[in-house]
Parts: structure tokens; sequence; C-alpha cells
């Protein structure tokens, strides 16, 4: 059964309709998981934070124990000199043990306002800890959201894929193989799109002035015609006032 110039058209407007949906749809599928990695992203940063803050505080908790022990070290060295002073039976000698004494005071003092300072950076940054946690635990609250509506987004659209493709293929049927495989070249060589509109005797595809003859047959119906530049086929879409700039 023969299929009229005006039927094979509209055919070619839904096929566009369908490819469109198609590309869009893949295109989303595409982004979705990028989409879903840079939110993932977003959340290993701030744990990136806790763990080089914990890092920190480990690093100045052992720090801290490192001072401690040298300065035990250092009591024991002193209480050490201190026990040689009643055996010493010249001034000289007595006097070196109380000068090496004072020199240990002063190294454990110094030792100590260093404890001092770490513990001080130590307790700032174990203040800061709650709040990064907490940051840390909202966030992943937050992707964990997001990476389940945008699953859910990936199922439907999916689904609606399915839908298209099926459709395509039943419409594919009912269209002649010669304009199927016109439209299929066309397609290919511009991005996808094979079917315009003819608007104000301009093609939609290429935007260049389309024959007088070209836009009456094309207003009439009743043959299939394409833009001489840009292969396109063309159907005729009127522009209403309200959207003609004035």
């Amino acid at each position: 059964m023969s299929i009229s110039p005006k039927l094979q058209l509209q055919q070619l407007i839904l096929l566009q309709k369908l490819d469109d949906e198609i590309a869009e749809h893949n295109n989303l599928l595409a982004e979705i998981p990028a989409q879903i990695d840079a939110r993932q992203e977003e959340l290993e940063a701030k744990k990136k934070v806790l763990t080089a803050a914990q890092a920190e505080i480990k690093a100045l908790q052992d720090k801290r124990k490192a001072i401690e022990s040298e300065v035990q070290s250092e009591n024991d060295h002193m209480a050490k000199a201190k026990t040689k002073l009643p055996a010493v039976k010249t001034n000289k000698e007595y006097t070196a043990i109380l000068a090496e004494i004072d020199g240990i005071k002063v190294k454990v003092e110094g030792l100590e306002d260093k404890e001092l300072e770490v513990m001080e950076v130590l307790e700032e940054k174990q203040k800061a800890i709650p709040g990064i946690e907490k940051d840390c635990k909202e966030e992943d609250t937050r992707f964990q959201e997001y990476k389940a509506k945008k699953g859910a987004e990936l199922e439907r659209m999916k689904q609606e894929l399915d839908v298209f493709i099926a459709k395509r293929e039943k419409l594919m049927e009912q269209i002649d193989n010669v304009v199927v495989q016109r439209y299929e070249k066309v397609a290919k060589s511009h991005n996808g799109k094979a079917v315009v509109s003819l608007q104000e005797s301009i093609c939609q595809g290429c935007f260049q002035q389309i024959l007088p003859q070209v836009v009456i047959n094309v207003k009439l119906g009743e043959s299939i015609q394409q833009c001489a530049n840009c292969l396109c086929f063309l159907y005729f879409e009127e522009v209403s006032e309200a959207a003609t700039p004035k």
C-alpha cells in the first residue's frame, strides 16, 4: 500500500522527535554517573579534611609524649647529678655539678614551654574535630540522598529510553526503506538532525534562504522536500505574531 508524502513527512517528523528524545536520554544517562562521582568527590574532600585533622592530632600527641619522655630523662639526669653532691670533695667539683644541674633545669624549662605550646595547639585541634565530624556526617547523608535520587532518575530514564526505542522500531517498519536511508544519512552528517521546520522561507537546519518554489512545495505537502544546502527534510511551521521579533 502506497503512503502519501504528507503521511511520510509526518512519520519523519515523529521519527526525528523520537531520535531527539533518545539522544537526550542517552546524554542524561551518561551525565548521571559523572554527577554522582562529582558529589562523592565533595564528600571525599571533607573526609580528607577529617583524616588530616586526626593525623595532625596524632602527630601532636606523639610530639607531646616525646617531649614528656625527654623531660623525664633530663629529670632523671638531674636527680642522678644531685646524688653526687654529698660525695664531692672539692669546691670545683661541687660548682661543676651545680652548673650541670642548672643547665638541666634550663633545658627542662625549655622543654616544658615547648610542651605547653604543643598542648595549646593540640587542644585547639581537638576542639575542631566534632565540627568537622558533623560536617562529614551531614555531607554523607546528603550524598546518600542525592545518590538514591539520581539512581531512581537513572532507572526512570532507562525505562523511558526503552519505550522510545520500541516506538522508533515500530515506526521504522512503517516508513519506506529508501526514505529511512536518506533520513539516517542526513542525520549522521548533521549531529542527529534530519528533519527541520521551514520558517519564513528559512531552513531551520542551516538557516539558509529556501527557493520560492521549494517553499510552495513544502507548504502544499504533496511531496517530500529537502533543503538544497543541508539536505534536511523540510516541513512548514508558521511563526505566530507573538513569536516574531519586532
